[in-house]
This record gives structure tokens, C-alpha cells and sequence, in this order.
């Protein structure tokens, strides 16, 4: 039986600042709901730009809740009442992105969603607001993602974006961010090289700033266009990184399946099947540790091909069926179609099949002689510019390099009708076994599984953050380990399942008690972690007085049981001033360790550094 817990909002707001402070912090779809119901009433007594705020946080809990067309109405809301006050406000430019990522999510046109995204980008002008801006810009970018055409236009509104961040020194992230929407349009306009290149530059950047999801995020992409390129030594070398990330990083739950995903992908491009079948059956073997279903389903998509030109057919048939079974956007399906097709001896409709998927493939396969060759012209053109733009005694330098180019030209219409011939013979033996995967962004992985709330790497990264920004702001700095008292006999005797949702019940009373700014994690198996930044030694005991008092009066009810839980709790404060926050951890956990030697369901404070000597 699933035990389902909504946090109960008690605290009743004066203003939409207290009541969003409170929204800040809440985890879960369903408690941000609760959220909506309990203030909406109010909403008319605040001040609008209150409301604005309200009904765009509305928008976003909606959409979270997977009710698109109510998002939608509320940011439209947002919106016009953003537009009606005297001065433009920042929150008129995320409102305007939410929207249009709303339409793009009914209909995938870029007619209809994109012209938010440009007034957003004109509306975040008028304004001193650059991150903002940034952000726009990489957005207005997707609205051209697709045709050649559209490229140069793309690329000019990444280069301001880029500009925008140079010139008010944002953070590296911004400038990762805008590497990788450039090489998405490169890698969409399938101009492998420069995808690669600019995914290359962020990676290095996210290296820089020590950001794992998106570090390991790039080696995907960068093996992919590996792939692509036919690089197979770099793209053997990516599938190595991603392996050892997996290793290192445990507290990344898919990283071991994204490593298998595409150690599975290479060894399938270069027609190493049995490789690809041991690799693809060991990712799928995980799939529960990712939410990305659609690489789910093209490992499986994969498996079956590999499975059937190694003449497995009983288990290409059952594992074709399963990816058709699974396929939500219904692409990419010609594969799996003909292998159920030769299992049914249905070989007319099986032809029919195959011939369409051939013609998809030269047609595909011209559009990348046709981008490349474009390229390179463009590249020439931009040579040719410069050099204009000199002095007439290099006319004749110019002339050589346009003779040059109409060589070129010609040995380049050349290659494309050897390449599209070439192209299309390979593609009568093997088109239909060929696939080309679509990449998806990955979610940031920050994250406990269980709880919802930072996991133990995350929350200690944030730790030693919290604890510098205090010390140079001269400012108290506490933190409060919190265990969970005879945890063990609760699994022994009712099992883990009843277990974990006492560990999610205790989360939700912790959590309930944080104030805007603090930070609860969960650094072991029943063991959290409480950041509180300006926050003295005499506050911090008193909020963990108040959490382990919750917890205590608390009574948790798993199907017909009910349980008491204490906690017991170490307080240590950055007094004096503490080497590095692992010294700060210290303290508080040798204050545990006294609470729990005491007797338990107490809190007591890390002693002074000459009592601890």
C-alpha cells in the first residue's frame, strides 16, 4: 500500500511575500497546490504586481501537474497584469518564456510560440535586467532550429546573448548554456563539426565550475557528434568519461545507464553487434534509475536491430514489439516495423517499409552534403569579405582566392554527387538497419531519490558556498545534523517500505520549519543535514528545539500501524571561525553523538574548541 502525504500550510500570510517565501520551499506537485488553494482567496487584497507573481507561480505549479491548458491561462493572467502596471518588471519577461513554452508544448509550432519569446526578448531590452536577457535570447534561439536558412538568424541571436554575458560578467554557466544551444543548432541542421566543437567549449566551461550533471550531460552530446563524425577514437574516449563518472559520482542514479547507453551506440555504429547487444541489455537493466524513457525505448529500438543482424530473431521480434509497444511519439519506427514484419512473413508490406526508410535516408543524407557544402561556402564568403575590406594592393590576392573558390566549388559539387551516389548504394544493403537518435537535455540530478530534498553531495557543496559567503560577510553561520532515533528496529520489525515513508514523514516536519535561504539535505541512510546561514548559536538551537519538539508530537500512520519517532540533534555554529565546513560537520556531529550517548530526542550544542581539546 502507498502511504500518500500532503504537507498541511498552517502559517497564515499577511502579504504575498511571506506566502511565496513559504512556496520557495516546497517540494512536492501536491503541496505546491495546496499552496494555490490556501492563498488564492487573498489574492485580491494584495498589491498587483503581488498577483502577477501569484498567478505566474500558479502557472508553474499547474505545469508540473501536468495541466497544461490551466498553466497556460494563468500566464496569459500574469501577463496582463504585469503589462498594466507603470514600470516594466522583470517578472513580465518569465512569464512571457512560460507562456511560450506552454504552446510549444500543445503544438510544436514556431509560429505560435516563438513571438513570446521575441517580445520577451524586446520587453527584456527596455530593462536593466541581464540575466534575464540571456536567458530570452537562448530561447528565442530555438525558434531556429531547423533549415539552413534559419541558421545565420540563430546564430546572431546567440551572439548577442553571448555579448550580454561578456559584458556584465555573468556567471560561466550562462556562457555553457549558449555553447550548447549553438551546438544544438549545428547538431539540428546536421553540421556535426560545429556541434561538436561548441559542446566541446561547454563542457570545458561546466569543468570550470564544477558542474557534474552537465559535464557528464556533454560527453553524451560530444559522443554522439563523435559518432556522427565517424571519430571513433574520441568517441571511445567520451564513453570512457562517462564510465568513470559513473564510478565516481554514485550519487548520479543514471549516470551508469547513459554510460551503457552509449558505450551500446558506438559499438552499434561501428557494426560491433555482439558488443552492442551486451552493452544496450546492461543499460536496460537500469532503466529504473532514469526517467528518461525515450532513451529507454531507443536502447530498445537498438537491442532489436542488433539482435536481428546477429540472426537472434525471436528475440528481435520480442524486443521490436516492445519498443513499438512503448514508442509515445511514434518516430523512428520503420526498424522495428520491418523486423515484425519479416516474423509475420509479411515481406510485400516489409519492401514498402524499407523503400520508405531508404528514401528518408538519401533524402537525409543530401541535407548533410547540402548544409556541409553551404557551410564551407559560407566560411569562404567571410574570408573573401575580410579581404576585400584591405588595401587595393591585395586585389590580386583576392582574385587568386575566388579562382580558388570556383575550383573548389566544382571539386565540392563533385564530392556531393560521389557522396550522395555512395549514399545511396549503402542505403539499398543497410538503410533500414541505420537509426538516427534524437538527444534530449537531461535533468539536473541534485537530489535525494527518496526524499526530494539536496542529496549529501549537493547539500555539502551548498555547505562550504554558505559558509565562505558568510565569512566574508562577516555573518553566523550554523548547521544542525538531525538522526533519527532506533531507525533500525523500525525496518527490522515493519519493513523497508513502511521505513522509508517514515524517513519522507520526518523530512515533510523538518522541512516545514525552514525560513527563505536555509537548506535541508539528506547526508545518510537516516542522517540530514540543516544549513542556516546568519543564524547564531542561540537561534540555532532554538530551531532545533522546534524540529525535534515537531517530530516528537508527530504521529506517523503507515497502513494500520502508528508509529512515535524522536530525533536526536548536534548544533554547531562557526564560533569560533572554522577552518573549512568539513571541521564545522565535525563539531555538529560530535554533538550527535553526545545527544544520542544521553539518552536521544535531545539537541545539544558542539562544545567550545578548548572543551572538545
Amino acid at each position: 500500500m502507498v502511504v500518500m502525504c500532503i504537507i498541511s500550510i498552517t502559517t497564515s500570510a499577511a502579504d504575498f511575500e511571506t506566502a511565496d517565501a513559504q512556496f520557495q520551499n516546497l517540494k512536492s506537485d501536491q503541496d505546491k497546490l495546496a499552496w494555490v488553494k490556501k492563498y488564492e482567496p487573498e489574492v485580491t487584497q494584495w498589491p498587483t504586481i503581488d498577483q502577477a507573481y501569484f498567478y505566474h507561480r500558479k502557472g508553474l505549479t499547474l505545469e508540473v501537474n501536468d495541466d497544461i491548458d490551466g498553466a497556460k491561462e494563468q500566464f496569459v493572467k500574469s501577463i496582463q497584469l504585469f503589462k498594466s502596471l507603470d514600470e516594466i518588471d522583470p517578472g513580465l519577461v518569465a512569464s512571457l518564456i512560460d507562456l511560450s513554452y506552454m504552446k510549444y508544448l500543445q503544438t510544436n509550432e514556431a509560429k505560435v510560440y516563438c513571438p513570446d519569446r521575441q517580445e520577451a526578448v524586446t520587453v527584456a531590452r527596455q530593462i536593466d535586467a541581464p540575466i534575464k536577457l540571456a536567458d530570452a535570447l537562448i530561447q528565442l534561439s530555438y525558434c531556429y532550429q531547423f533549415g539552413f536558412e534559419n541558421l545565420a538568424k540563430g546564430l546572431a541571436v546567440l551572439e548577442e546573448a553571448a555579448s550580454v554575458v561578456h559584458e556584465n560578467n555573468l556567471a560561466k554557466g550562462g556562457l555553457a548554456m549558449i555553447y550548447n544551444a549553438t551546438g544544438n543548432l549545428y547538431r539540428n541542421n546536421q553540421v556535426h563539426q560545429q556541434a561538436y566543437d561548441y559542446y566541446q567549449q561547454a563542457h570545458q566551461l561546466w569543468v570550470d565550475v564544477d558542474d557534474t550533471q552537465d559535464v557528464f550531460n556533454m560527453l553524451h552530446n560530444m559522443n554522439s557528434e563523435a559518432i556522427e563524425l565517424g571519430k571513433w577514437q574520441q568517441a571511445e574516449a567520451h564513453v570512457n568519461d562517462l564510465f568513470a563518472m559513473a564510478e565516481k559520482y554514485t550519487d548520479f542514479s543514471d549516470f551508469r545507464f547513459f554510460a551503457e547507453f552509449n558505450a551500446g551506440r558506438l559499438a552499434f555504429e561501428q557494426q560491433n553487434f555482439s558488443q552492442a547487444v551486451e552493452s544496450y541489455e546492461a543499460a536496460l537493466a537500469l532503466q529504473d534509475t532514469t526517467p528518461e524513457v525515450y532513451f529507454v525505448n531507443i536502447a530498445r529500438r537498438n537491442l532489436a536491430t542488433a539482435y536481428f543482424r546477429l540472426g537472434h530473431h525471436d528475440e528481435a521480434f520480442q524486443m521490436a514489439k516492445n519498443y513499438l509497444d512503448n514508442d509515445i511519439s511514434q518516430t523512428d519506427t520503420e526498424l522495428p516495423r520491418i523486423i515484425l514484419l519479416f516474423a509475420e512473413n509479411n515481406h510485400e508490406q516489409a519492401l514498402e517499409v524499407f523503400w520508405k526508410l531508404f528514401d528518408n535516408t538519401r533524402a537525409n543524407n543530401r541535407e548533410f552534403v547540402k548544409n556541409a557544402v553551404a557551410l564551407q561556402a559560407l566560411n569562404f564568403g567571410e574570408t573573401i569579405d575580410k579581404l576585400q575590406n584591405q588595401a587595393s594592393q591585395q586585389q590580386l590576392a583576392i582574385k587568386e582566392l575566388e579562382l580558388e573558390q570556383q575550383q573548389k566549388q566544382s571539386r565540392i559539387n563533385q564530392l556531393t554527387a560521389v557522396v550522395v551516389g555512395l549514399f545511396a548504394m549503402v542505403a539499398v544493403i543497410t538503410a533500414w538497419f541505420l537509426y538516427r537518435s534524437k538527444k534530449h537535455h537531461q535533468s539536473r540530478a541534485r537530489t535525494d531519490y527518496l526524499t526530494h530534498i539536496a542529496n549529501r553531495r549537493h547539500i555539502i557543496q551548498e555547505g562550504r558556498r554558505m559558509l565562505l559567503q558568510c565569512q566574508s560577510k562577516q555573518q553566523d553561520f550554523s548547521v544542525i545534523i538531525i538522526d533519527i532515533d532506533d531507525f533500525k528496529p523500525i525496518n527490522d520489525e515493519y519493513g523497508h517500505a513502511t521505513g522509508d515513508v517514515v524517513i519522507k514523514q520526518v523530512v515533510n516536519s523538518m522541512r516545514a520549519g525552514l525560513s527563505d535561504g536555509q537548506m535541508l539535505g539528506r547526508i545518510g541512510g537516516e542522517e540530514f543535514l540543516m544549513l542556516l546561514p546568519n543564524i547564531n548559536k542561540g537561534r540555532a538551537h532554538a530551531i532545533a528545539e522546534h524540529v525535534r519538539q515537531h517530530v516528537a508530537d508527530t504521529l506517523i500512520a503507515v497502513d494500520e500501524i502508528q508509529l512515535s519517532i524522536t530525533v536526536s540533534l548536534g548544533v554547531a555554529v562557526n564560533q569560533p571561525p572554522v577552518a573549512n565546513f568539513e571541521e564545522l560537520l565535525r563539531r555538529a556531529d560530535e554533538a550527535l553523538y553526545r545527544a544520542k550517548t544521553a539518552g536521544k530526542n535531545q539537541v545539544q550544542p558542539a562544545l567550545s574548541a578548548s572543551a572538545s581539546l
